[in-house]
């Protein structure tokens, strides 16, 4: 803790690299609070709001210590900034050698051997650009580099070619695989092995303890310490905690590899062309019955009343399943793929079998994106003391570090969100930064918008602010609560914007490439980034490079979400009132933390507008508003005006003051 001190000190060690940097009592406190957990052990959670250091105040003790650690964050955009920008400066700034490796899933590194044989078969009828495409990501991939995916445009927008060019743990080869000491996925492991500290995203986080249960090799090496970045973002794994799984594009994978087979050497054991084409139709079937009668995104109770079409998806994988079964002795990987069956099968079992609608739920994002999961019990107290403890790595210290964690000293909120068990007692630390400059943002919520449920409501919010961002060129953040409003803004600011602006919706790029657009807009073409999901946490775009920060509507999870419908049942059989307990806390700390990306370092300034007229109107506003980082209130639209002007001028004036770089 001593040597955490003399780090922070004035005359410390970042002081000295960093002229420019400075010490806050917030980031000293929680520094000194992970260093006591570090050296100690047992959990600490900590509230650290937005601009505070809190990145900094978790990677210094651990550094220091000189122990293993796993860092686990929300989305691939952190992993990278963790791995590629704060950690290297820190270590450089304290002096302290650390060997950094990324993991992510398999799925997001490219596979050279299927890569070169999706090349090798020639272009596709009617797609000649997709195989030069493919062509220059091979150039790519055999260059060097970690193969990561996301560092690519375009690999998810066209359909069908993300299973061709990844592997998965059911068709990969190998040490068979004449590409096998070149293997991307292989290199990344072998270097989590080895490193010092390994940067992970929680998804990956719940994967590692899904192999644990089945019995399967362990991808993450031991360590001392665990630390969860974002951790509010681990709720929202919680509902999948050792459930099972069938996800639309798994079933995409298991049939493209049955079709596979029938070109292969095992060609003549089974019909596994048929059973492929069969499956596609069953799972596109379900797909087109689904995508009729959902009405909204996300998880949801089972749609379906009928089962014509889970029954025909269910007759087809246990069609494949027999003849897997039959000719699981004449190569390994189809024992693999008849094991790849198995969730499938336990959830359609369950789907056809059961008359309870919450037997089986559905995640809807689109036709080409859904999951059908098979909750687990209730009560599972055991599996999420290993998703929050680290324990299963023999962690003995667990850091869990977020700008949203509660509303009180015990941070109830975080806890209850995960449902542990009582058992459960870390430490708590909630934070607030006491140079906090109230007058850095200010907040309008604009009258006379349509409610967020009528259908008008993106065009009517696109027009409230295409003047706005013409004021400021640009440097404009639109968060979106679903992904479909999402692109209908993205459509509307479009169709409003002026000749040449660039709209970018996240999901057509990689976040990291639509970030760096931002970040980097400045004098060149006017940007607006429009983005759901990933990008409501956890992103940096400090400076003049962010101005505007929009917020569609207030983020509400649907009352119908049946992981919700079991915590408002644990908070009716404690007493507590669900709505404010559950409901309201969930879109206030949502709320909260949107809002952090704009504010992220002394001196930024900028207007967050939240497009949600019920703010004003209903009795819960002031609450929301109370979660809120401290900014000044706008109410009428020419007090807007007069808010973006000195902006606008301030940002002129910086530019001009610049040094040329002649």
């Amino acid at each position: 803790m001593a040597r955490v001190a003399q780090a922070l000190a004035p005359e410390g060690a970042l002081a000295r690299a960093w002229p420019e940097w400075r010490a806050r009592e917030a980031q000293a406190a929680m520094a000194q609070a992970v260093a006591q957990t570090v050296e100690e052990g047992g959990a600490l959670l900590v509230e650290a709001p937005a601009g505070s250091g809190k990145t900094l105040a978790y990677l210094l003790p651990w550094l220091l210590s000189g122990r293993r650690a796993v860092i686990s964050t929300s989305t691939h955009v952190l992993q990278r900034q963790l791995a590629e920008r704060d950690l290297p400066r820190l270590a450089s700034a304290t002096g302290q050698a650390v060997r950094v490796a990324v993991l992510k899933g398999r799925g997001r590194y490219v596979c050279l051997a299927r890569l070169q044989a999706a090349v090798d078969m020639g272009p596709r009828i009617g797609a000649p650009a997709e195989h030069a495409w493919l062509r220059e990501l091979l150039l790519w991939a055999e260059r060097g580099g970690d193969g990561d995916l996301d560092q690519v445009a375009g690999v998810d927008t066209i359909a069908g070619l993300h299973g061709r060019v990844t592997s998965t743990s059911e068709n990969c080869a190998r040490q068979a695989c004449a590409r096998w000491a070149e293997c991307h996925v292989e290199r990344a492991r072998r270097a989590a092995q080895a490193a010092d500290v390994v940067v992970i995203n929680h998804h990956v986080w719940l994967a590692e303890l899904q192999r644990q249960r089945r019995g399967r090799p362990r991808l993450l090496p031991e360590v001392d310490v665990v630390v969860f970045d974002e951790a509010h973002a681990l709720h929202g794994l919680r509902a999948r905690l050792d459930a099972e799984v069938i996800e639309h594009t798994a079933l995409q994978r298991l049939w493209a590899d049955l079709t596979a087979l029938a070109d292969g050497p095992l060609r003549g054991l089974q019909a596994w062309r048929l059973l492929a084409h069969d499956g596609q139709v069953a799972t596109r079937g379900l797909a087109q019955a689904l995508g009729a009668a959902v009405s909204r995104e996300g998880r949801q109770a089972w749609p379906l009343g009928d089962r014509q079409a889970p029954w025909r998806l269910a007759t087809a994988v246990a069609a494949a399943q027999a003849a897997l079964r039959a000719s699981a002795d004449a190569d390994p990987r189809l024992g693999r793929l008849l094991e790849r069956t198995r969730a499938a099968a336990a959830v359609l079992h369950t789907l056809l079998s059961s008359d309870d609608p919450a037997a089986v739920w559905l995640d809807w994002q689109s036709r080409e994106d859904w999951a059908c999961l098979r909750p687990a019990v209730e009560n599972d107290a055991l599996a999420a003391h290993a998703l929050v403890t680290g324990t299963s790595l023999g962690a003995r210290s667990v850091v869990h570090a977020s700008a949203t964690l509660g509303q009180d000293e015990a941070l109830l909120w975080h806890r209850d969100a995960l449902a542990v068990g009582a058992d459960w007692s870390p430490r708590t630390l909630r934070l607030r930064v006491g140079d906090e400059d109230p007058g850095a943002a200010a907040l309008y919520v604009p009258e006379g918008l349509p409610e967020p449920a009528e259908a008008t409501h993106p065009q009517a919010l696109a027009e409230r602010i295409v003047p706005w961002i013409e004021l400021l060129g640009g440097r404009c953040l639109v968060l979106a609560t679903t992904r479909r409003a999402a692109q209908r803004l993205a459509q509307a600011l479009q169709a409003r914007g002026r000749p040449g602006w660039r709209v970018l919706l996240v999901g057509d790029k990689p976040t990291h490439a639509a970030l760096q657009a931002l970040r980097h807009a400045g004098g060149g073409a006017p940007t607006i980034v429009v983005a759901c999901g990933a990008l409501w946490q956890g992103i940096d775009v400090p400076g003049e490079a962010l101005q505007l920060l929009v917020i569609d509507k207030l983020p509400f999870a649907p009352p119908d979400d049946p992981w919700l419908q079991r915590r408002l049942e644990r908070a009716r059989a404690v007493g507590a009132d669900p709505f404010t307990s559950v409901q309201l806390a969930d879109a206030a700390m949502a709320l909260r933390q949107g809002a952090g990306r704009l504010i992220r370092r002394a001196g930024d300034r900028g207007l967050i507008v939240i497009g949600d007229v019920r703010l004003r109107r209903r009795a819960y506003g002031p609450a929301l508003l109370a979660a809120l980082p401290a900014c000044r209130w706008l109410d009428t639209e020419g007090e807007v005006q007069a808010w973006l002007g000195e902006l606008e001028a301030l940002t002129r004036s910086s530019t001009t003051d610049r040094p040329s770089a002649s």
